[in-house]
């Protein structure tokens, strides 16, 4: 309707769209929708919600002979203090199903279809969650109750190698699962597995590329790098914000290479 000149028409639309957005990639759609019509109908509008402010390094690197931009950074960044890990989305995904593999695998109806299927028939099903929901429940109550630990390192044991979607076995070694689950809040964890399940179709991916462990200080920090030329997706924005909101130390690092001699 914007693009054919129905703002009067599509206003009301908008404005009741606004009440319930699937989710936060929708609402930013309709935020700035809502700035354009505005704008053209002479409607007042409300500054949208303000981003928070992201910690940004600017490095220049020495072009590596091979391997990536963020392997470039890990090796930058990392000491024997605190290691650098390149993760991007599958350490959160990992985690996920390492605590939630009951609620994930549950034998629904209609869920699967025969005994070599990595995933339920209706993982990115808006249902998904609700079906599921009362399992799900008991598996993240566990972050609270304090067993959260030996159930995800139980499960990273019995089901080593199995396949599934959301794990990437040479990856999630049993040293990254331990240094996860010293250095993350069991909170932040929560908040982060409730948006992934909200939509799991649009919150598994956006995740930061890196993730850096202090052990002594059980702390981390999580990195986006962004090479010359790239620049922050809205996913990634939107991650990097409810990253800061629950109190998660983020960086995004544009990185330029230097001029061979």
């Amino acid at each position: 309707m914007e693009r054919r000149g129905e703002s009067e028409q599509a206003w009301p639309l908008l404005i009741e769209a606004l009440s319930s957005p699937r989710n936060a990639a929708e609402l930013q759609g309709f935020e700035r929708l809502r700035q354009r019509l505005g704008k053209r109908l002479g409607q007042a509008v409300p500054p949208g919600p303000r981003a928070p402010a992201i910690p940004t390094f600017e490095l220049l690197l020495p072009r590596p002979d091979q391997g990536s931009v963020e392997f470039a950074v890990a090796e930058y960044f990392a000491s024997d203090e605190a290691p650098v890990h390149y993760v991007e989305n599958l350490l959160f995904n990992g985690l996920l199903a390492l605590l939630c593999w009951p609620a994930i695998y549950a034998p629904l109806p209609g869920a699967f279809f025969h005994p070599f299927q990595a995933a339920p028939a209706d993982l990115y099903r808006s249902d998904f969650y609700q079906r599921r929901r009362a399992l799900f429940e008991a598996c993240l109550a566990s972050l609270e109750s304090g067993d959260y630990r030996d159930r995800i390192l139980e499960t990273w044991q019995l089901k080593q190698g199995i396949s599934s979607p959301f794990l990437y076995w040479p990856l999630l070694t049993r040293e990254l699962v331990g240094q996860a689950l010293d250095c993350l809040e069991p909170l932040q964890l929560r908040a982060c597995f409730e948006r992934m399940l909200e939509d799991l179709r649009e919150y598994r991916s956006g995740l930061p590329d890196l993730i850096q462990f202090w052990p002594d200080e059980q702390r981390c920090r999580l990195i986006e790098v962004k090479g010359p030329g790239d620049r922050l997706q809205d996913h990634q924005r939107r991650w990097l914000a409810f990253c800061i909101e629950q109190g998660l130390e983020v960086a995004v690092c544009h990185v330029q290479w230097q001029e061979a001699p």
